[in-house]
């Protein structure tokens, strides 16, 4: 039925272009929008999603079909409203013919269900006054209108009303040739608060996809009429309580705070589209891989386009909002600046230019929508930092036994060996002076930088360090002499730490304080990613042997037994959240 429909439509197109003069040799042929056919997946399950408040809806005074005058919230109020701007004589079969097919599809759905008719309007706002008068959207409505649906066919009062509107809902519309208008597809959802929760383009337009989206606001007040088993709500609830307590043990202050309605699932999409590289091979997740603690498990030091040597491991970004201090040499202070870092760096993304990326973006129909939606300016080099950033500030990971321990006495929570471990980690071992235990969080970092002498040695001239371990897989690594790879290796770069940001010698080998929040997901470690299990890095500072002149003089060695090490590493397998495989699980669902 729906194909069929569709293709009347589209023979109708036909027919008005050869009513404008169209020639065979002069039509195109025609790619239907997605709204026209069948759904080629399952639409999201009603209430297993939010939809968040992306900006207040705009009034405006219209007349409708009948000559009535009346304002939009008047007729939106109170129920979850479908907003279209069109014009009856539009000839773009995928602009607003496509709207008003949609919501002819969904008012045909609604209809017949009570508790759904009842809360759910439709409007069709026409922006062409000269030519859309009250007879002509009267005759209009009748081609598409269910019997006894709740839909209105307006124009605006007057030009000042007709502004108010596309300004306020942001809907660009300009003539194009005296009869026809050049405007961008938008399809607004407005709940019962008159709050713009979702704004559909071409290619998500599509009647399942929307009224899911109606069903998921009407539930927010027990409306819809779907009902879900208890199994589902006993889940929806145990996620929220997550939600709220996978922030124990870190600072009060959220870093999504600052992060603007829909910018988090914007930036999540960047983060794993590998288009944002030069040569479209390399994404943000490639390096920050969130099955493996989101950092890369496999390499030492991370890997760019066409294989590019990396100099330095790939940090993790569990819990990356919360720092102020970011790259191991401390050169960037926000999010939305570092990551253009990765983004231009040639041996990484090797994007050419600021402008490139931008452009690039900009030719991605889908994506000029989705940053129109989220920020008012559009494609800039500023909304693109700031969408990666909310997705980063979002992997918020607290809730580990250590923090249910100390943040709130649950005695249970660890085990001996980890409490004798803590006892180690904030006294004989003093790793807590630089690795922080505040009194009401814990983040695990003072956030300046130490030379450990892990630096020194491996850019002494005296020698590298000659025996490295990798990890192969879950539990299996190997150790290796690195003399038998160099012949075939690009040569290791040299990384004198911060003193590469400030040319002061004093500076030579100093690397930031890593947080150990979930550090057994995140191995190998060291800046240079040197050290490949946590026994390793327990080892490497109880020996404390890269003596130097700049070493900190925190490093001292400590003389641990076997059994403290031991415990040591066990305390350090205590810091893991347990929300890591929720952001993992999110971050894959597409």
């Amino acid at each position: 039925m729906r194909s069929t429909v569709a293709t009347i439509y589209l023979m109708l197109f036909c027919a008005l272009c050869r009513a404008h003069g169209d020639t065979k040799h002069d039509i195109e042929p025609i790619v239907l929008a997605p709204g026209y056919s069948e759904l080629t997946y399952a639409a999201p399950e009603v209430g297993s999603y939010d939809l968040p408040i992306i900006k207040s809806a705009t009034d405006s005074q219209f007349i409708d079909s009948f000559g009535r005058q009346g304002t939009l919230h008047e007729a939106m109020l109170g129920r979850v409203t479908v907003l279209s701007f069109i014009y009856t004589q539009c000839p773009d079969i995928n602009g607003c013919p496509l709207a008003t097919f949609v919501l002819g599809q969904l008012a045909k759905k609604i209809q017949p269900v009570q508790n759904l008719s009842e809360n759910v309007k439709f409007l069709s706002y026409s922006f062409d006054m000269p030519n859309d008068t009250p007879k002509v959207l009267r005759k209009y409505a009748k081609s598409f209108q269910p019997t006894g649906s709740d839909w209105s066919f307006v124009r605006p009062l007057n030009e000042t009303q007709l502004s108010r509107a596309l300004t306020g809902y942001s809907q660009s519309v300009q003539v194009s040739d005296g009869h026809t208008f050049s405007h961008i597809l938008r399809v607004v959802l407005i709940d019962q608060q008159l709050k713009v929760r979702n704004i559909y383009s071409t290619a998500f337009l599509h009647s399942e996809t929307i009224m899911s989206d109606i069903k998921t606001l009407l539930n927010e007040n027990n409306i819809a009429d779907n009902q879900h088993d208890s199994d589902y709500w006993d889940d929806s609830q145990a996620l929220a309580e997550n939600n709220v307590m996978m922030s124990l043990g870190l600072p009060r202050k959220s870093p999504l705070s600052v992060a603007r309605p829909g910018s988090v699932e914007l930036g999540k999409r960047l983060f794993f589209d590998r288009s944002l590289s030069h040569n479209n091979t390399i994404s943000c997740a490639m390096c920050h891989v969130p099955t493996q603690g989101f950092t890369s498990n496999e390499l030492a030091t991370a890997v760019g386009v066409e294989g590019r040597t990396v100099k330095r491991n790939a940090p993790s970004l569990l819990n990356v909002g919360y720092l102020n201090q970011l790259f191991y040499d401390i050169r960037e202070n926000s999010l939305e600046q570092q990551v253009w870092s990765p983004l231009l760096a040639k041996n990484e993304m090797a994007n050419p230019s600021i402008g490139f990326v931008i452009d690039k973006i900009k030719q991605n129909d889908e994506y000029n929508d989705e940053f129109n939606q989220v920020f008012e300016q559009g494609v800039s080099m500023s909304t693109i930092g700031e969408a990666l950033a909310s997705y980063q500030r979002s992997l918020i990971a607290g809730d580990s036994p250590f923090d249910r321990y100390w943040f709130s006495g649950k005695r249970d929570a660890l085990t001996s060996s980890q409490i004798k471990g803590l006892s180690v980690f904030t006294g004989k071992g003093n790793c807590s002076s630089c690795h922080r235990i505040d009194k009401e969080y814990a983040l695990f970092t003072d956030e300046k930088v130490h030379n450990t002498g892990i630096g020194f040695v491996e850019d002494s001239l005296t020698g590298a360090q000659k025996l490295f371990r990798a990890h192969l897989a879950e539990g299996v690594s190997i150790t290796y002499d690195r003399t038998h790879v160099e012949p075939s290796s690009e040569p290791v770069p040299s990384d004198l730490g911060r003193y590469e940001v400030t040319q002061d010698p004093k500076d030579r080998w100093k690397f930031r304080t890593p947080g150990l929040r979930n550090v057994a997901l995140t191995e190998p470690y060291m800046h240079n990613g040197s050290l490949g299990t946590l026994e390793d890095v327990v080892s490497f500072y109880d020996k404390a042997e890269n003596r130097n002149g700049l070493l900190d003089p925190l490093i001292q060695p400590l003389h641990l037994s076997k059994e403290e090490k031991h415990n040591l590493v066990n305390f350090l397998k205590s810091l893991t959240s347990s929300n890591v495989a929720e952001l993992v699980k999110l971050a894959e669902r597409n």
